[in-house]
């Protein structure tokens, strides 16, 4: 495996760690999921670079080994799509954007919002979840008070290396042991012994927004490159074919299936989806 080197950067006023492989060709952004961090690329990323690609991994803003928010501030959506604007600026003012999940959505949006600096996007398993009705929202608000009131009296009791991983193959069982343990050794730190989740608890809360779609339609019709959606055929995630039908639509996006993958084909497919990724790349002109 090629180990990619460590970059800090300030964007959005908040310090941003960024892996990198290689330095020539157009830039790659790679956007990480939910909970976990940059390293989550590193079976994909060489590949990519060994095509001839500028590879960017992002730590977002609390996770992985980027700068968590102070005191009285939260994890918004909006301050997602912020610090992806300022690290684009920071690579060169414009990127191809590969995010999973989570970083897919944050992909989507940021491209509906500064639509000439994104050059295509790949976004894996990240097209939102069900739509919500805005009369939900004072529930969502009530939900989110009483999580940050737990969070605010919770203290972690620290885990074994041994201990992080079994939880991983627990909750992700697609994972091979070799994945499963390089994922908790990089999304854990030590200290005094034990090691630690590296990603803010604040995460753990719900969010006080509900998912709108119409919202989400706003951001994807504006969406001025190609775009690529990759879902695995055995994921935990996937909406019903109708909705994800319609939500590609509203994009122009293409759709691909990586056979026998589940919600992390990064992990568990990585050469198939670099294949898959790096045609899509070909295709689109950026080579």
């Amino acid at each position: 495996m090629l180990l990619p080197e460590k970059r800090l950067l300030t964007a959005n006023r908040l310090t941003h760690n960024l892996l990198t492989w290689g330095n020539r060709g157009p830039v790659v952004l790679l956007l990480h999921g939910f909970l976990e961090h940059a390293h989550a690329w590193d079976w994909v990323a060489p590949r990519l670079a060994a095509a001839g690609y500028s590879v960017f991994a992002l730590d977002w803003r609390g996770h992985g080994d980027s700068e968590w928010i102070g005191a009285g501030g939260y994890y918004h959506f909006a301050d997602y799509t912020a610090d992806l604007a300022f690290v684009v600026r920071e690579l060169g003012g414009r990127a191809a954007l590969v995010g999973h999940s989570m970083g897919g959505n944050a992909a989507l949006v940021y491209a509906g919002t500064e639509t000439e600096r994104v050059t295509a996007v790949v976004t894996i398993e990240g097209i939102g979840p069900p739509g919500r009705d805005p009369g939900t929202a004072p529930d969502s608000f009530s939900e989110w008070l009483r999580d940050l009131q737990r969070i605010d009296h919770r203290q972690g009791r620290g885990v074994t290396l041994e201990e992080a991983t079994r939880r991983l193959r627990q909750s992700f069982p697609a994972f091979s042991q070799e994945v499963a343990r390089h994922m908790a050794e990089f999304g854990t730190r030590e200290n005094g012994g034990k090691r630690f989740w590296k990603f803010d608890p604040l995460h753990q809360t719900r969010s006080p927004q509900p998912y709108y779609v119409a919202q989400a339609q706003a951001f994807w019709r504006r969406i001025a490159c190609p775009v690529l959606y990759v879902e695995g055929t055995a994921s935990f995630a996937s909406l019903p074919l109708s909705d994800v039908a319609e939500r590609l639509a509203v994009m122009g996006a293409g759709r691909a299936v990586i056979k026998g993958a589940g919600h992390h084909p990064h992990l568990e497919r990585p050469e198939e989806l670099s294949q898959t990724i790096l045609r899509f790349l070909t295709n689109s002109g950026l080579s």
